[in-house]
């Protein structure tokens, strides 16, 4: 049973004879998929046909990843457990961009009906962000579906009947600098990029205008030009990113070849799958669902010399039959460069990029702060191995991107297996940032979605619901992962307790949201920081339990009234 994401596979390919070389391999991520679009998970090198440039290449290496929701069927709705960079143990990132100016109003059903099916059908793992393409909605990428739904629910259609030409190729320009900045965005991760729009126009060369008053010496406006297109084939290339292109032909008030030729010419310098969306979005939305549960990554070395920054074609074929291979249809050759030194975490709070090479997990909790309205959040994060840091940083980051708060380990903070970073700040939906490296110069970095408040419970309020072991003589320990750890230890801290008022607090541990308890226990209630406060901790054997994922949940009463409830998600690997 897989507890959230696997590697499933590393295939090498036949060891070379040949002296090590000091030239880095070349990486091309590409996906594998039958007839009905279903994962084929067991290519061989000997498989493949690559060519780059016209020239066969030697597959050097060839890794499956699947992603969270691939490695196993996740109906039991429950959250993970915590953020983590390891390739195949976190979920998909999607990023959907609606192309709001190009659907009539009143015409939007099939795009709704389409983002209800996506986000119904997302794993608890996945992400998702939506952009419509002026910014009237931008949400960034998180795990908070549910939010997505609710405004792709409410997007309407801005179009205009009377479009004309010149309006479509301004609105094709808009739209192209749009999928160019979420490409520059992706930080190099696997990322799947969805899009729907009525059609855009297609490139055109560039024609002189004799006598033209405009800055671009045309008679366009806006001028759509082969080169808008190859600029986003050349970002795609580099981003690793799949593009999902839905043509929304309700959507515009007459059928239109030119729009359809810009989609197709755009699906071309992409590799990006083109759906022209007319019935039921059922079968396309659940199609681009298992082709995006995995993907392979290639490795080959380069020629000396041709790692110089140039793009170079790409051709991947395969010799199974009813096998599809899609890859994008170009690779740029990095330039040789001289090893850096790790960035500082301070630096890699602050870029978008995706730091891999150390591995991290990291989760998040909230609780009250005494005397304020601010709330206390503590991140808590490790090596999955132990590896010990060698320096650390937590930056906390708003709804609109921004650096808000920071944090920055000190020596005693490195020596614990498991690192804690307190912050406050006001009540709110963080994006908590880790980043860090260890002693050997490898970086890591790792995001983890938070909202950051007290649960109602009224009367009272509650704080996030912490798990953790004990320790031979020790105290309670937060863990992010139980192994071998015969018990497992909730604890939970009650706001606004009444003086003469009586709280319990009911642990239990279940396989579904709903689920029926496979074990409880009572807690124990001491007094807090504050006369109102109260702390509910108490604990259960885990041991017979299985390996995998189960929800503890705690249930809140008030003078025997049921009042609230918080749950958290515990992962057990063996």
């Amino acid at each position: 049973m897989f507890a959230g994401g696997a590697l499933l596979a590393l295939i090498p390919a036949a060891a070379s004879a040949q002296p090590a070389r000091t030239v880095a391999p070349v990486r091309i991520d590409f996906r594998a998929v039958g007839d009905e679009g279903q994962v084929v998970a067991d290519l061989k090198p000997d498989q493949l046909l690559l060519k780059v440039n016209g020239k066969p290449r030697a597959i050097k290496s060839l890794n499956l990843f699947l992603s969270s929701a691939g490695a196993a069927t996740r109906s039991d709705g429950l959250p993970p457990p915590y953020a983590t960079n390891v390739s195949g143990q976190q979920g998909r990132a999607i990023h959907v961009l609606i192309d709001d100016q190009s659907i009539l109003p009143g015409r939007e059903a099939p795009v709704k009906e389409a983002m209800s099916l996506l986000t119904a059908e997302l794993s608890p793992d996945d992400r998702i962000g939506l952009l419509t393409s002026q910014g009237q909605v931008n949400l960034a990428v998180s795990h908070d579906i549910q939010r997505v739904r609710l405004a792709a629910g409410a997007i309407a259609g801005r179009g205009s009947a009377q479009e004309t030409d010149a309006d479509l190729k301004c609105r094709t320009k808009l739209l192209l600098a749009t999928i160019g900045s979420m490409l520059s965005l992706t930080g190099g991760a696997p990322t799947t990029i969805v899009i729907f729009s009525s059609g855009i126009s297609a490139p055109a060369v560039k024609t002189v205008v004799l006598g033209s008053r405009g800055a671009s010496g045309t008679s366009d406006v806006c001028p759509v030009e082969p080169a808008d297109f190859a600029n986003i084939g050349d970002l795609a290339s580099l981003a690793h990113a799949d593009l999902y292109l839905f043509d929304l032909l309700d959507g515009r008030p007459q059928l239109s070849l030119d729009q359809d030729a810009g989609f197709e010419s755009l699906a071309g310098v992409t590799g990006a799958e083109f759906v022209r969306l007319t019935a039921s979005a059922q079968p396309s939305v659940s199609r681009l669902l298992r082709e995006t549960s995995a993907y392979y990554v290639a490795t080959f070395d380069p020629d000396p010399g041709e790692r110089d920054g140039q793009v170079l074609r790409v051709e991947l074929k395969t010799a199974r039959e009813k096998v599809q291979v899609r890859v994008r249809p170009a690779v740029q050759m990095p330039k040789d460069v001289a090893p850096k030194a790790a960035p500082s975490p301070k630096d890699m709070l602050r870029v978008a990029t995706e730091y891999r090479d150390l591995p991290l997990r990291a989760t998040g909790y909230a609780s009250r702060m005494p005397g304020g309205p601010d709330v206390k959040i503590v991140a808590l994060f490790e090596t999955p191995d132990g590896t010990p840091l060698a320096a650390a940083s937590v930056g906390l980051f708003d709804e609109k991107n921004t650096l808000k708060k920071q944090w920055t380990a000190q020596r005693d903070d490195l020596a614990k297996p498991a690192v804690r970073a307190d912050l406050t700040a006001p009540p709110g939906t963080y994006r908590v940032r880790v980043a860090a490296v260890d002693g050997s110069g490898r970086a890591g970095t790792t995001d983890y979605e938070l909202q950051a408040d007290t649960v109602r419970a009224d009367p009272l309020k509650l704080s996030t619901l912490v798990i953790g072991t004990q320790q031979q003589g020790a105290g309670f320990i937060p863990r992010l992962e139980f192994t071998s750890e015969p018990v497992a230890i909730g604890l939970l801290e009650i706001y606004g307790v009444p003086k003469d008022g009586t709280v319990t607090v009911q642990l239990d541990v279940a396989s579904t949201p709903q689920g029926q308890a496979l074990a409880s226990a009572d807690t124990q209630l001491r007094p807090g920081a504050s006369d109102d406060t109260r702390i509910a901790i108490g604990g259960f054997a885990i041991d017979q339990l299985p390996p995998g994922d189960y929800l503890m949940r705690a249930v809140v009463s008030l003078d025997g009234k049921p009042v609230g409830k918080v749950v958290r998600t515990l992962r057990k690997t063996k």
